[in-house]
């Protein structure tokens, strides 16, 4: 399935949930127009970060400043390229905790609070979606372990028992924010990371190893618990990684940046030894 065939069917079922709004089936009411220029839906793209830094604007992952972005449809599903949709603090009425520009997106973070922050865009008097935004402190320095249980790999390398026992326990960096020589973690900030070691710098699944996430799924990004850590675990093809009966390490570099300057520490290096398995398992 194409991207755009995929953003047309996200679309019409925005449509398809404001109309059911629109006709009394859903919890609220929305006027949804019909023509091509009328708004039916809209969607807030993904945020550019999952958190901001108090007294900083919002960045995307390079450090660049970045607006939030909405989207509206009409009710074929099409995008409406001269919409103005209107964005806004939707928890004003709580705190002062962020300012977003109504017009251009761009949003700043005036104070710390706890918890997920909402923002909102909006077109018309009845259409509105929220995406979730956390404030942080800034961070400073990252470091890391590396693993030193040995990883046997064993056959088949099938199905899910063949995926958890030829995939590493994670391999992780704690991020954290200094001050007055106290360190707190820094939370909801993301982290990359690129496997060196066998080399995949694309995280191409048909190699000897590539990352993963907790649930298997190939990710090369993370973001930070509570704890101030994110991490990514390596997936290794039984068949083709390590290449001999020595133990070989898998190396993945973990890089963390704030305005696009790595933070102290970064980038930091981590490694998992892996070790040939003798037959099935």
């Amino acid at each position: 399935m194409t991207s755009s065939v995929r953003a047309r069917r996200r679309a019409s079922a925005l449509v398809i949930t404001a109309v059911l709004a629109a006709t009394g089936v859903g919890t609220a009411c929305a006027e949804v127009g019909l023509g091509p220029n009328e708004a039916a839906a809209i969607e807030l793209d993904p945020l550019p970060s999952p958190s901001v830094v108090v007294g900083d604007t919002l960045r995307n992952i390079d450090g660049i400043v970045a607006p939030v972005r909405a989207r509206v449809f009409n009710v074929r599903g099409d995008v409406i390229d001269d919409a103005k949709p209107r964005y806004l603090y939707a928890d004003f009425n709580i705190d002062s905790a962020l300012a977003i520009d109504s017009a251009t997106g761009r949003v700043v973070a005036r104070k710390l609070v706890s918890g997920d922050k909402r923002v909102a865009a909006r077109i018309g008097s009845s259409l509105q979606v929220l995406r979730m935004l956390r404030i942080v402190t800034r961070p400073d320095s990252v470091s890391g372990t590396s693993l030193t249980t040995i990883l046997g790999t064993s056959l088949p390398d099938t199905g899910r028992t063949g995926t958890d026992k030829n995939t590493t326990s994670a391999l992780t960096a704690r991020v954290v924010h200094l001050e007055s020589g106290a360190a707190t973690p820094a939370r909801s900030w993301p982290v990359r990371f690129q496997l060196l070691t066998p080399a995949n710098p694309t995280n191409d699944t048909m190699a000897a190893a590539y990352l993963v996430d907790d649930q298997g799924r190939a990710s090369t990004m993370d973001t930070t618990d509570d704890s101030g850590v994110a991490g990514r675990r390596v997936r290794v093809r039984a068949l083709q990684f390590p290449t001999g009966a020595a133990v070989e390490s898998v190396v993945v570099r973990a890089t963390v940046t704030y305005k696009g300057k790595s933070l102290k520490g970064s980038p930091i290096r981590l490694t998992a030894p892996v070790r040939r398995g003798s037959g099935s398992s």
